[in-house]
Parts: C-alpha cells; sequence; structure tokens
C-alpha cells in the first residue's frame, strides 16, 4: 500500500471513529472494511461497506414505519423506499455510488482496485455524517426526550448544514425546548465553524444560559454563531424580549426566527425579483378558463373536465404539494399565471422560479439553476443547487419551471424524456412542482401521459426506457394535467389588440407584426424590419433565443441604440425585450422570434439554409403555423414537386430536410383499371421481369382477394376508378417500374402532401372532414379516442366504410395538383427503417380519424401485406433534358 493511500486510509480512520456511538448502538463493526483494505482486498471492503449500510437503511426503514418487512431486503430496495425520507443530495449520491461499486465488485471480470475501497468507506462516511447530525433518539438512543417540534425543526437544520458541506461536531440537548448544534468543515487549511442555539421560545433560552452562565457559549472557535429563535407553540403567551439575551450572547451574535433562517444563507426575494403580478394593485384580473385533464381509472381513457378559473385551481393544487403540467396555445396566459403563482408569498414557504425557454439547449438543469441561484446567495455559491435540491425534498418548495418544451434538446417524446432525466431530483421531490408547456403532445400523448401519470398502468417498453435514460419509474410522480381554454382571442391577443387600438379577432400573427412595425415606427427605425428575419429568425432555428446588448449592437447596427447609450431602455427593441440574467435579453414573448423565423423561412433559399444547420433547424408548431399562415409561392397544377427544402415531421418533431430533384407525382393514387393492365402482362406464376432483385420467392402480383371486402372488385368495371388495393409492397414496386416510374420515398410523399408552407392537410390547416375519406366522415362527427372510434365506428359504420373513387373529392388537393394524399388509403413509399421486411405508409385511411390523416401521418406495414386500407402511387423522374413524359400527371 503507498504512503498516500495509507494517510488516505488513517484519515477515514479517524472521521469513522466520529461515529463510534452510532456504530455501537446499531451493532456496526466500522474498524472491518479499513482491515480489509489493510490486507489489500478492496473488493472485501466494499462488500462490508454494502452491508453496514444495508443496517443503517433499515434502521431507517422502522423508524419512519416503511411498508414491509425491512429485513428481507437488499441495498437497491432499501435505498429505493428509504430515498423519500433523506433530503440531503449529497447523501443520496454516496448511497448510489455504494450500490454501484457493491454492484460492480460482484460482477466477474470487474477488476477492483485500492482507490475503489476508498471511495466506498469514503461514501460510508457521508451517510454516518447524515445520521448523526439529523438523526432522532429513535436512530441514535439515549439522548433526552425533545419537544417533536423542536425534533423535527432541529433535524432540518442540521440536514440542511450537511448539504452544505459540513459535519455535525457536537450536539447537546439543553431541555426539551433548547438544543445546541456545532458543525464544522474544511476550507483549504482552515476549519469552518458554524454554532448554533435552536430554541422554542426567548422563555427557555434564557433559563438554559442563565443556568450555565453562558459558559456553553464561550469558545474560542473561529466560527460564525447565529441563534434561531422559534415562536412559543404553546399559546399561553409567555415570551422574553430578545434584547434581554444579548448581554449574554455577546456582539457577535445574531438572532434570527426560524421561519427566516434560510434567508440568511439565500434571498429568494432577488431570486424572484421581477416575478410582481401583471395586474396593478387595485386592478381587476381577468380570469383564464382552464380543464384537467384526467384518465379514467379503468379503461385509460383520457378525459377533460371543465374547471373554471386557471388561478384558483392552480393555487389549491399547489398548496397540497401537487406536481401540475399546465398546456395552451402560444399566448394563452401560461407564463403571467405561473409568474404570479411563483411570486404569491401565501403559497410557499421557499418559492423557485427558472424559465427553461432561456436555458441554453446543452447546459444541465443543476447547472443553470445554480447560475440563476448563484447570485441570491449570501455565501457558499458553488452549493446554490444542492440548497435549492434539499428545500424543495423538505416538502416546503415550490419549484415553478416555466415553458419546459423550448428546454428540451429536441421536441420529441424522446427529448422529453432525456429533459424529465435531468429533472428528476426535482420531479421526485415532496414540494410542488408546476411546469408548462405549449406542446399539446405533453398532455395527449398515450405515453406522455403515463410518464406523467404514475396511476396509469405504464407499458414494459416506457418502463425500460425510463431506465435506460436514468429514470426509476418510481421516482416520477403524478402530474396534474391543467389545459388552459382557448377562446377566440388569448389574453395575449386580447392585450396586444388593445395596445394597438386594432378590431378583437385578428390573428396572432398580424398583432405581433404590426407591434414590431409600431415600435420600429415610433423608435424612428422602421427600416430594420426587414433585417430582422435574417437576424432573429435565424438565430431562433439555430437555438439561440438570449442575446448579450453586444450582440444586438453588432447584429443591427450603432443606430439601433439611442443616445449612443449601450444599455437595454436605449435599445429600439426595447418595448420587445426583457431581462434575461446580466447584460443579457430575450424576447418578451418567444411568439415573436418565432414570427421572424417563419418569415426567415418564406425565402426558399433562407429554408435551404436552415437545412444546414448542424444540429438541424429548432422549429417548433407555432413556427410552422406562423409559416402556413403566410403567402408563399403560388399553387401549380403539374404535380411536379420541385428540388429544395421542406418542413416535415409530426408536431413534436418538426424538421427541415432537402429534396434532391424535381419529381413527378400521379396526380391520382394507382387504379384498378391501370393495374389491371399491369395484371394481363404477369407471368403464369404471378411475377414479372419488373420485380425487385430481393422480392422472396413465391411472391405473386395478383391482388389478396380472400382480404378484398368486394369480391368482385378487380373484376367489376364500377370499381375501375378506385385505388388499387390488397396488393402488397412488392407488386406496387414492380407495377412501378412497368409503368417506367417508382415508389416515393416518404420524405418526398410528405413534401409534395405539405407543401412548402408545411400545412397539416393538403389543402392548409383546417380540419374538413367533407374533403376527406376518413373514420369522422363515416361516423358524422370527430372521432378524438380510440375508445371513440372502437364505439362510433368500428361497428355498423366499419361494415358501411370504404375507399372511394379517386378524385372524388376534388378539395382534398396538394399545392402541387395531387389528389387524395389525405384519407382514403395508406399508399406505399419506397422507404425502409430499421426492418427491411417492413416500409412506411403515408397520408391514412378511410378508417382513421382525422387526426390521424394530415400530411405528416405515417405508420409502417409489413411488405409482404395486403390490405383494403393500403394503396399507393408513383413518381416519375426526369429525363436527361430535365423535363417529363407528358403521361405522368394525367393518371
Amino acid at each position: 500500500m503507498s504512503a498516500r493511500v495509507d494517510e488516505r486510509l488513517q484519515r477515514l480512520r479517524g472521521e469513522l471513529d466520529d461515529h463510534a456511538r452510532i456504530a455501537d448502538r446499531l451493532g456496526l463493526d466500522l474498524e472491518r472494511p479499513l482491515k480489509s483494505l489493510d490486507d489489500g482486498y478492496p473488493e472485501n471492503a466494499i462488500a462490508l461497506v454494502g452491508k453496514l449500510t444495508e443496517k443503517l437503511l433499515k434502521q431507517l426503514w422502522r423508524h419512519h414505519g416503511i411498508e414491509g418487512d425491512p429485513a428481507t431486503k437488499a441495498l437497491n430496495d432499501l435505498v429505493k423506499r428509504c430515498r423519500p425520507y433523506i433530503r440531503s443530495s449529497t447523501v443520496l449520491d454516496a448511497l448510489d455510488d455504494i450500490r454501484r461499486l457493491r454492484n460492480r465488485s460482484t460482477h466477474d471480470g470487474y477488476d477492483i482496485c485500492e482507490e475503489d475501497g476508498l471511495l466506498a468507506v469514503r461514501r460510508l462516511v457521508d451517510v454516518l455524517v447524515w445520521f448523526t447530525a439529523t438523526a432522532s433518539a429513535t436512530l441514535l438512543g439515549g439522548e433526552p426526550d425533545m419537544a417533536p417540534e423542536v425534533e423535527r425543526r432541529c433535524a432540518f437544520l442540521a440536514g440542511l448544514y450537511v448539504t452544505l458541506g459540513y459535519r455535525q461536531a457536537k450536539r447537546f440537548v439543553l431541555s426539551p425546548d433548547t438544543v445546541y448544534q456545532l458543525f464544522c468543515r474544511e476550507s483549504g487549511i482552515r476549519l469552518e465553524y458554524v454554532e448554533l442555539l435552536l430554541s422554542r421560545d426567548t422563555g427557555d433560552l434564557a433559563t438554559v444560559l442563565a443556568s450555565s452562565d453562558g459558559e456553553l457559549l464561550r469558545t474560542r472557535l473561529p466560527k460564525l454563531t447565529r441563534f434561531v429563535i422559534l415562536d412559543n407553540g404553546d399559546g399561553d403567551g409567555s415570551r422574553t424580549d430578545s434584547t434581554a439575551l444579548h448581554p449574554m450572547l455577546g456582539r457577535d451574535v445574531r438572532i434570527v426566527r426560524y421561519d427566516g433562517f434560510v434567508d440568511t444563507l439565500v434571498d429568494l426575494d432577488a431570486h424572484l425579483a421581477g416575478l410582481a403580478p401583471a395586474t396593478e394593485p387595485g386592478e381587476r384580473r381577468t380570469p383564464v378558463t382552464a380543464a384537467s385533464l384526467t384518465t379514467d381509472p379503468r379503461t385509460g381513457e383520457p378525459r377533460v373536465e371543465p374547471v373554471g378559473d386557471a388561478a384558483e385551481l392552480l393555487a389549491r393544487l399547489a398548496r397540497g404539494s401537487a406536481n401540475i403540467l399546465v398546456t395552451g396555445r402560444p399566448g394563452s396566459g401560461k407564463s403571467t399565471l405561473l409568474r404570479t403563482l411563483a411570486a404569491d408569498p401565501r403559497l410557499r414557504r421557499f418559492r423557485f422560479y427558472f424559465d427553461l425557454g432561456l436555458k441554453p439547449r446543452d447546459e444541465p438543469f443543476a447547472e443553470y439553476a445554480a447560475r440563476l441561484l448563484a447570485p441570491a446567495m449570501t455565501a457558499d455559491r458553488s452549493h446554490a443547487y444542492e440548497l435549492f435540491l434539499y428545500l424543495i425534498r423538505s416538502g416546503t418548495a415550490l419549484c415553478v419551471l416555466d415553458a419546459v418544451d423550448e428546454g428540451v434538446d429536441e421536441a420529441s417524446p424522446a427529448g422529453f424524456l432525456r429533459l424529465f432525466t435531468d429533472l428528476a431530483p426535482v420531479l421526485s421531490a415532496e414540494s410542488s412542482v408546476v411546469m408548462s408547456s405549449r406542446v399539446s403532445f405533453l398532455a395527449d400523448s398515450p405515453q406522455v401521459r403515463q410518464l406523467l401519470d404514475s396511476g396509469a398502468g405504464r407499458s414494459e417498453q416506457l418502463v425500460e426506457q425510463m431506465y435506460a435514460n436514468g429514470v426509476d419509474p418510481s421516482r416520477v410522480p403524478h402530474f396534474h394535467v391543467v389545459r388552459l381554454a382557448e377562446p377566440r382571442a388569448t389574453p395575449l391577443e386580447t392585450r396586444l389588440a388593445t395596445a394597438l387600438d386594432l378590431p378583437a379577432g385578428q390573428p396572432l400573427a398580424d398583432l405581433l407584426g404590426a407591434h414590431l412595425t409600431r415600435t420600429l415606427a415610433e423608435a424612428g427605425r422602421p427600416e430594420l424590419e426587414q433585417r430582422l428575419p435574417t437576424v432573429f429568425g435565424h438565430a431562433f432555428l439555430a437555438e439561440r433565443t438570449v442575446f448579450s446588448l453586444l450582440d444586438l449592437h453588432r447584429l443591427l447596427g450603432h443606430g439601433a441604440f439611442t443616445g449612443g447609450r449601450l444599455d437595454l431602455d436605449a435599445c429600439v427593441l426595447a418595448p420587445l425585450l426583457r431581462p434575461a440574467g446580466g447584460e443579457h435579453t430575450a424576447f418578451v414573448h418567444t411568439a415573436y422570434q418565432e414570427l421572424l423565423a417563419a418569415r426567415f423561412l418564406t425565402g426558399p433559399e433562407h429554408r435551404e439554409s436552415a437545412a444546414d444547420l448542424p444540429r438541424s433547424a429548432f422549429l417548433t408548431e407555432q413556427v410552422r403555423a406562423f409559416l402556413a399562415g403566410m403567402p408563399g409561392a403560388p399553387e401549380s397544377d403539374d404535380c411536379v414537386l420541385p428540388a429544395g427544402a421542406y418542413l416535415v415531421g409530426p408536431a413534436e418533431r418538426l424538421l427541415i430536410r432537402r429534396v434532391g430533384r424535381a419529381v413527378r407525382f400521379d396526380r391520382n393514387a394507382v387504379t384498378v383499371a391501370r393495374y389491371r393492365r399491369f395484371l394481363n402482362v404477369l407471368e403464369a406464376d404471378g411475377t414479372s421481369r419488373w420485380d425487385h432483385p430481393d422480392q422472396p420467392a413465391g411472391t405473386t402480383h395478383h391482388p389478396w382477394t380472400d382480404r378484398l371486402r368486394r369480391p368482385d372488385y378487380y373484376d367489376n368495371p364500377r370499381y375501375d376508378a378506385h385505388p388499387a388495393v390488397c396488393v402488397n409492397w412488392w407488386s406496387a414496386h414492380a407495377f412501378a417500374a412497368f409503368e417506367g416510374k417508382r415508389l416515393p420515398t416518404s420524405l418526398e410523399w410528405e413534401a409534395a402532401a405539405r407543401g412548402g408552407d408545411g400545412r397539416l392537410f393538403p389543402w392548409g390547416d383546417t380540419p374538413d372532414s367533407v374533403r376527406v375519406n376518413c373514420a369522422d366522415t363515416w361516423v358524422g362527427r370527430p372521432v378524438v379516442t380510440y375508445q371513440a372510434w372502437y364505439r362510433d365506428f368500428a361497428g355498423e359504420a366499419v361494415r358501411e366504410a370504404g375507399v372511394a373513387p379517386v378524385g372524388e373529392r376534388p378539395g382534398n388537393r396538394s399545392p402541387f395538383g395531387i389528389l387524395d394524399m389525405a384519407g382514403n388509403c395508406w399508399e406505399w413509399t419506397s422507404t425502409t427503417l430499421d426492418d427491411p421486411g417492413e416500409a412506411v405508409i403515408c397520408g391514412g385511411s378511410y378508417d382513421n380519424p382525422m387526426r390521424a390523416v394530415q400530411s405528416s401521418g405515417k405508420g409502417v406495414y409489413r411488405k409482404r401485406g395486403g390490405s383494403n386500407a393500403v394503396g399507393f402511387r408513383c413518381v416519375q423522374d426526369p429525363g436527361p433534358a430535365g423535363d417529363f413524359e407528358a403521361e405522368g400527371a394525367s393518371q
């Protein structure tokens, strides 16, 4: 053993000796792991540390009356069940390290070294420090009884200082109402001491001091001395003026109330500065109506229950330590509600507010929170995040996480799962956590609903995903989902219309644009508006929403600041901006920058540049909606998809992808009449000379007749104009080659359906069951959930429903003149994902609800399969001269 290791071992031995009392009480042999290290067996030391930790946790289990018998539990189960009773992140990390090292040491082939053994003992010391500092008489035994309230507060303060890196050096119970505590920590080469006298009232404290003549306090340690005076909880009115204590305490003493003690460590008022309620004193608050999204415990079907005023609902839930997710479209008042909630001192003793829209996407939440809290710390800034975690784990805090959908690295279920992983210590706390999001799928997606609702049955796949991402499913609590109503005008739209003196009911894009125009006109710089999309729109797509004043000066020029002053008030955009920490700023509402991003994307050359962004363009559903409402390229009727960059993907994962060269689509899906011509040239075994080289043996291109709902579908001329269905992928590929064409890729298909503006449906953004053959059409009303589909469509309606003749609904037309790309029947594409035996299908069919037949709707289907709901259409590549044969668009 090296001299350095031996020195560290001796130091650990000395620290373990400080916990001899708890060792004797619980029968712990703290010397055995050290002896194993001395003998050169670090794997034995780790195993022994694991056993000692199990004993400690079993005692904690019994002390808190946790259901079940701890004697039969292994370390993993003990840590999991005791976790809610351990507030210190330091101790939780120590337990995780011990568990990890113990698991590694028992794994064959893993080489355990001395450093592993030393780390295990060090982490055991961290656990023992917490037990010694915060344990009650039940854990330690032999101490005089304390009043329950004094014991609880004593444990809170002890845990607080352990979190800040101290260890408890002394503790004396002087009376049931008064306790002395001394904490110590190393700071470089010196020791820092903190001394506390915790008392229920000044009368009892004065009696204790008088009986000891103050000798207990007259130490010469370099210390910071504080006395915490508790309010008298007996209601007998007896209390002593604290000024009478000063002659006995000395000049270096601070007397504070227990409820205000945390204020000596962190100034939460400074942290919450700027979160004042939006309404002026005496001004009447405009209520925002909300509904609560709940899950039927028997069926798992989501249902919406109207509840009334959102502010009252949120306040009631927050007082009860509930976890809440607030959803609503931009401008619906989410941030105003959350900021008002965090600013209300009546709700919670400790309150925190973090705007994740201002968090850099590559910055972990722990670093972001610590950076925001550090200026509010009166000392120990390096422990800002640990202090925050301790307070919310204490069950006495409110944590508001605004705009979580803007804090993800990608807007997808996987991206949100990674964010929840990062937030797991916060979400699993006993305090109230309130989040807001504009992404509706957070509330509507069954998978995410299972994630947020611990009462719902989670699938094995979701559980595996959570474990793979480091999230313990048992630690993700239930969330109440509050959905803000969508009135004809949101609070943001109403406020802007009033301020701009415009008629009510104006689209949000028009209101934001008018505000931009007026702001620059009043500043005398109207010409700057033309530059804003390139400056701020492109920045948004590159995931940049926070700018320094120097950035604004560089991007907009010296003339963007009046009087030559480089401060926010002097910027011509000041009415549209808000402080974002230090010399940084951001738009007062994300929608302003989203509008500029949409304006930027109206130019094809700008979409090309956005497609080249290193991490892919950051697109929100609001950017897409703004873009879809703007004038774009004129529509065509030649069924040609031009080469270029297109906005594709579902609302939660929008992307810009490039189509390399122009292709011409069939105007209609391949019909029975067209496919019949192909059938007439097949070989006797049902194959053809146009077959795919990987086509499995025994494949025939004859339709799967036993699957057809109408047996004469391919023989009766009445069906000639209907789509060719019950045709497998291999047959669709061969038919396309027979006509000198090919199947489109899924990217080409979606780009042709959405056009250059990324619209939801081929005709635009407004659902219209008259234009499309889908389940809603057959039922006669919107079909929202699977249960509603099964109840309303899967019975009589499904027997009547089926594909309709192509072109029957001319309103179902894409910007390029292509028909029926939504509903009627799914369409094969040439795109294969992970399984080579499957291919992507697009567009939805007659038996899908309207919400599933959007232009972005996709699925996968086995290539050998045939269905009454799956057809196809072909595309033609340009000839050598770059043109197309004349017949392509007519079919």
